[in-house]
């Protein structure tokens, strides 16, 4: 029987204070959100506070659900530490988290199952401190005091998290939901901006997501150019790139190749921002990446490019969503490069295209969030 279901009523009662600790990445994150609608419904009345690098701030800072952000600045602090003049700022930065962390907590989850994570774990003053008897990292138990086992490996990544949040007592998700939206004012400086540039804000738009962190996820750029063609010629969609601003030259070569017009937001948009552009899309192509977590979370339908990774573990979550992989011998492998590809290099444009037309007629636009799409699904193109 789960830990939490052993408290009486008048404990379930009392409010908590809860820290989530879920560093990074930003597709990790935000597929954890939909663990913090089952906590405040199995601890009603409790505080969440959540733990988060940098790079993912935004998207829990747009959450209602979520009480307090703590940042840990990690890839800030070491550029500062490499400068004199900047240690007092950084030591105050990690002085300061530090004591956040020793307010006292009355249940702490670590979802990340990392050594890092379990670093801050163990400052962190809780009186449970729940993660994965299976952590990803094995050093991470000796922070823990208690370990959740029988958590089958193999399931979605969202569907563990909400595991580990049922081990607590928590109901289980019929519609796990992400809680997740665009804030308002990022959306109207996002159609302002479209409509200076010459665009049609309101009218249809597909967003493709052609950068990955890994290289070995990146489909090619002529691939990209002839489905963005297809998308603006045959169904009169507006094209909009986006990525990071390291991506825009890849974004300019992908753009240099397509025959229709196409805008390039890599770079130009802030988290916020880029939650908005996807939300507004009426269909988004991506790797796997961060940005097609978001687009899924968001509730905007996802043609997602698979050939390294698992799509039934890490995939889009909802059933009304495709994935086109090929089915290799090799794949998945894990491996972040690739001296071929040929994973990702023998995805047809026109396949990807036949997925992008059949998913728009058959969602007309929003994406239900029901549960993964199952792997059978999954392969069917392959």
């Amino acid at each position: 029987m789960p830990v939490g279901l052993k408290k009486s009523s008048t404990e379930l009662e009392k409010s908590l204070e809860i820290l989530v600790i879920k560093m990074s990445a930003l597709g990790d994150v935000i597929q954890t959100l939909p663990v913090i609608p089952v906590l405040k419904q199995r601890f009603p009345g409790s505080r969440i506070h959540w733990l988060v690098e940098e790079a993912a701030e935004p998207v829990v800072r747009c959450h209602p659900g979520v009480d307090r952000v703590l940042v840990s600045r990690r890839s800030a602090w070491p550029r500062q530490f490499r400068r004199p003049e900047t240690w007092p700022a950084a030591i105050s930065q990690i002085r300061a988290l530090v004591a956040e962390l020793r307010k006292p907590y009355d249940l702490a989850i670590d979802f990340q199952g990392l050594l890092k994570s379990g670093i801050w774990m163990g400052l962190a003053k809780a009186q449970r401190k729940v993660g994965f008897r299976r952590a990803r990292e094995r050093l991470n138990r000796l922070f823990l005091n208690e370990t959740v086992r029988g958590i089958d490996g193999e399931l979605h990544a969202v569907e563990r998290y909400l595991q580990l949040a049922a081990w607590l007592g928590c109901p289980k998700a019929g519609q796990p939901e992400f809680g997740l939206r665009a804030p308002q004012e990022s959306k109207s400086r996002m159609r302002d901006f479209l409509a200076s540039q010459g665009w049609a804000p309101d009218s249809p738009w597909a967003v493709l997501v052609p950068s990955a962190r890994w290289p070995s996820k990146r489909w090619s750029q002529v691939g990209f150019a002839r489905l963005g063609d297809r998308l603006a010629g045959s169904l009169g969609l507006q094209v909009a790139l986006v990525g990071v601003g390291q991506d825009r030259p890849l974004v300019e070569g992908i753009r240099g190749k397509m025959l229709n017009r196409s805008i390039n937001l890599a770079g130009s948009t802030d988290i916020p921002a880029l939650m908005a552009i996807l939300e507004m899309a009426k269909v988004v192509v991506s790797t796997d990446s961060g940005p097609m977590h978001m687009a899924a979370a968001l509730g905007t339908p996802v043609v997602a490019l698979f050939g390294p990774t698992a799509p039934w573990l890490t995939g889009p979550y909802g059933t009304n969503h495709r994935v086109v992989r090929r089915e290799m011998s090799c794949s998945p492998c894990f491996r972040k490069r690739c001296p071929t590809k040929s994973c990702m290099e023998s995805i047809d444009p026109e396949e990807v295209f036949q997925q992008v037309r059949l998913l728009i007629e058959e969602t007309g636009h929003r994406a239900s969030r029901e549960k993964p799409v199952e792997k059978l699904a999954l392969e069917a193109f392959a």
